[in-house]
């Protein structure tokens, strides 16, 4: 070569891309020292969320064996739990192209293409998964959750139950199997209760978005109770308003805010003393029962029935009588609305409220209608 000649940049591009391929495997240390020994303490750090440990233990079975497929997989894994979807996408691809038959590298995609809302690749590699081995149970789960967020709900029922059935002992097989039963139970007609059958737990934002629109209330009262929509009415013994309605303050901007302007205006829901609606706040079982027996009062035009258990012996062993919730508690327990747990018979008032239980709660009470 000339003195002074340079050398072209895409020359040293592919002199290191073949010296990387060519890089000798890290020596193993001993007879554990292994790809696949390392892969399996990562995959537990996975589990306890220790994403260095865990990327640690996978780039040295990587360094093992560069041609290890499981190792990018849990380099994805890693990617995918930082939410860096490029970096999971890449190390998923890389764990396919080391063994097309490796069903971690299919379920990964499918898990970064469900982030990125692209349900269709999801779901093909989810499928892709399945066919590889029909009976990792895995693979059937990967597929339900893709098919839930694509809003097919009796298809991810069926995924959930093949989990279920070939490990009945699968804790989030029988978790989400169960959660899919009561979505397809409630039935949610709407794209907004489609939506919010996903949510867990909803937020005030969503149960006003649901009242709104999966309930339909305001044609409820419409044609039960027209009076309340005449503004010259106001209920025997109230005065006329002399101010306006407080306007909340920090629903400008949310998505729901037509619903919430609605079921305040229709005094479902409550603000807060200080007018904020504060409509991502999760919703607890205690003020989801407040919140369905305000609905009972207002469209049978009962409020008697706000008091209507006050006094009697508490049927649940972790609520007292004397408790804000008690009778909100009683009310939409015997009227089918909410169950107590089984079988304790406990209500758990600040357990959080799920989207399938709000929308079965929404159709039973739709029925009382």
């Amino acid at each position: 070569m000339a003195p002074g000649r340079s050398i072209p940049v895409g020359l040293l591009i592919v002199a290191a891309l073949l010296s990387a391929a060519c890089a000798a495997p890290l020596a193993s240390q001993g007879v554990g020292d292994t790809a696949a020994h390392h892969y399996a303490i990562g995959m537990k750090f996975i589990e306890s969320n220790e994403l260095d440990r865990a990327e640690e233990e996978f780039k040295h079975a990587q360094a093992l064996d560069p041609k290890y497929a499981p190792a990018s997989e849990g380099l994805g894994l890693v990617a995918l739990a930082r939410r860096d979807l490029d970096a999971a996408e890449k190390n998923f691809d890389a764990a396919k192209s080391k063994d097309g038959k490796y069903v971690g590298a299919y379920l990964g995609l499918a898990r970064v293409y469900a982030a990125r809302g692209d349900l269709d690749r999801a779901r093909r590699e989810a499928e892709a998964a399945v066919r590889l081995e029909p009976r990792n149970v895995r693979a059937h789960l990967v597929l339900g959750q893709v098919l839930l967020k694509a809003y097919d709900f009796t298809r991810a029922e069926a995924s959930f139950a093949r989990a279920l059935e070939l490990d009945p002992t699968s804790a989030e097989a029988r978790r989400e199997w169960d959660r899919s039963v009561k979505i397809r139970q409630a039935a949610p007609g709407t794209l907004v209760g489609k939506k919010i059958a996903l949510a867990d737990p909803i937020t005030r934002g969503d149960l006003a978005a649901l009242l709104a629109t999966e309930l339909g209330i305001e044609n409820q009262l419409r044609r039960r109770r027209p009076e309340i929509f005449d503004v010259s009415f106001r209920p025997p013994g109230e005065r006329a308003a002399t101010s306006e309605r407080p306007v909340p303050t920090d629903i400008a901007e949310n998505w729901a805010r037509n619903a919430i302007e609605l079921v305040l205006r229709l005094n479902l829901m409550e603000l807060y003393p200080d007018r904020t609606f504060r409509p991502d706040e999760p919703v607890a079982r205690a003020g989801f029962a407040a919140t369905l027996e305000q609905v009972l009062v207002v469209v049978t035009n009962d409020p008697t029935l706000k008091t209507r258990h006050v006094g009697q012996q508490t049927p649940f062993p972790d609520v007292r009588s004397d408790h804000f919730a008690f009778n909100a508690a009683v009310v939409t327990t015997t009227r089918g609305l909410l169950e107590a747990e089984r079988p304790s018979g406990a209500f758990r008032l600040a357990n959080p409220v799920s989207g399938p239980e709000a929308l079965l709660a929404m159709r039973k009470l739709a029925e009382l209608f």
